[in-house]
């Protein structure tokens, strides 16, 4: 596909926030807030739901890496941005996550969960980019990486939301007295359950995916006053602009690996890699680490997740105000391996007190080193193919590590443990670091135009 790119200048860069772009900020935040929101719900029911489905620790390590091929799903999905446009992909995600996040609630088997949370998964996984991506074309050149760095940070926040505010009144103990939020959960799987001729099980962990459902009603009615970004629409509305047909869609899936873009595909897929070794594993395997190999109770669980997560935060907003300031390279590279060190110690340490400390850190570190890496996928590729490049690096190659890790670690946990099997993962942040020192270009303070530019006369 040949494609223009759109003339710098009021019609696509604007120098100051505008009311509309705070909406659309509302907007996007709910996409990376259910990320998080999702992940801990699949992490906190995970011991209520391997007891129900009848699913082995080595078999769970395996059925979140078929779940997380559902990333690499969205990489199709993520192709149709570029011709279809961000908005109109936008809204068909929403609707997709709900229908298949709300039927897991009703899986009667582990096939049919592994299958519902794969395109859950697919679905919000396309969310999350095309939120990224509308950010980084939407946002003025001085607030691009704050505004993607606050937009990250709100997957931590989805995490504590379910850590303390969900999860604990939901995923009550044997006996004890239930709440309005449980029963009304409970009581929704229990009608359906009736009407589907399901047994009613009254397990506590459907209750969590039949609740999610209530706020993406809201989102999905919000987003109806989302516009096209300004980048995108003068892409296609240009005198040179080409629409692509279905039968040039892999010609164009295949312009990021051409020569001119193939150093920053390969650059970009290698840091996610890096990252994802990690932070796959750790997060399908921690909650199962500290109930069952540390015997901590939910509540204990739950509280060291928000907490750690809820001091963690401050790692977006210190690499937001970083990658303005200190630049993209310093900023990517020392979180890195800040976050190497945290994980490993995070394993490691199994007193209450050391899981709170590390728990911090990891977070803290993690999401300043995801929020630095998401920028640089936004940035490097031009707005004809940027979608399409965000797929092949952040959805599907970037994603390798993010699959196989977690069967992997399911299998090696059963002889060396789950610590140990965490350890030995946690190189792969430090060798990010070394990439971007080497590898990755410096993009603080440019225009989107600006930094194709620059990238095209260093690769002349």
């Amino acid at each position: 596909m040949s494609a223009a790119r759109p003339t710098p200048g009021t019609a696509v860069e604007v120098d100051r926030m505008t009311p509309y772009l705070w909406f659309l900020f509302v907007l996007l935040s709910t996409a990376t807030l259910f990320d998080g929101f999702d992940s801990g719900m699949l992490s906190f029911a995970a011991p209520e739901s391997r007891r129900t489905l009848g699913i082995e620790i080595s078999e769970w390590g395996l059925l979140n890496s078929f779940i997380r091929l559902g990333v690499w799903a969205s990489f199709l999905f993520m192709l149709f941005a570029d011709r279809l446009g961000r908005r109109t992909l936008m809204m068909v995600t929403v609707v997709g996550f709900a229908v298949f996040n709300g039927m897991t609630a009703f899986a009667t088997d582990k096939y049919q969960f592994a299958l519902f949370q794969f395109f859950a998964r697919l679905f919000l996984t396309a969310e999350y980019s095309l939120a990224v991506i509308m950010a980084g074309e939407e946002f003025p050149a001085r607030y691009r990486g704050r505004a993607i760095a606050i937009l990250t940070s709100l997957a931590t926040v989805g995490v504590m939301v379910m850590a303390k505010g969900v999860q604990p009144f939901v995923l009550l103990p044997d006996g004890a007295e239930s709440n309005w939020l449980h029963g009304l959960g409970t009581g929704a799987v229990a009608a359906v359950q009736g009407l589907l001729g399901l047994e009613q099980d009254g397990e506590n962990w459907r209750a969590l995916y039949v609740l999610g459902l209530v706020p993406l009603l809201l989102i999905l009615f919000l987003r109806v006053g989302m516009r096209e970004t300004r980048r995108f629409a003068a892409v296609q509305t240009a005198p040179t602009a080409k629409r692509t047909s279905l039968a040039d869609l892999w010609a164009q899936a295949k312009i990021p690996w051409e020569k001119r873009y193939r150093r920053r595909t390969a650059v970009v897929t290698l840091l996610w890699n890096s990252v994802h070794i990690v932070t796959g594993p750790s997060v399908v395997f921690y909650v199962i680490f500290a109930r069952e190999e540390l015997g901590l109770s939910p509540h204990t669980v739950g509280d060291i997740v928000f907490y750690g997560y809820f001091g963690g935060t401050a790692g977006h907003f210190v690499a937001a105000w970083l990658i303005e300031r200190v630049g993209r390279k310093p900023t990517c590279s020392g979180f890195y391996v800040m976050a190497a060190i945290s994980i490993a110690m995070l394993y490691q340490h199994t007193t209450v007190f050391g899981q709170y400390l590390w728990m911090v850190a990891t977070v803290f570190s993690f999401g300043a080193a995801n929020t630095a890496t998401h920028v640089y996928a936004s940035e490097l590729f031009p707005t004809e193919i940027r979608a399409t490049g965000y797929a092949w690096t952040t959805n599907l190659t970037g994603r390798i590590t993010e699959v196989i890790t977690p069967a992997v670690i399911g299998i090696s946990a059963a002889w060396i443990g789950i610590a140990n099997s965490i350890a030995l993962v946690a190189v792969g942040p430090i060798l990010g670091a070394i990439l971007v020192l080497r590898y990755a270009p410096e993009t603080r303070g440019l225009t989107l135009e600006q930094i194709q530019d620059q990238l095209e006369e260093e690769s002349a």
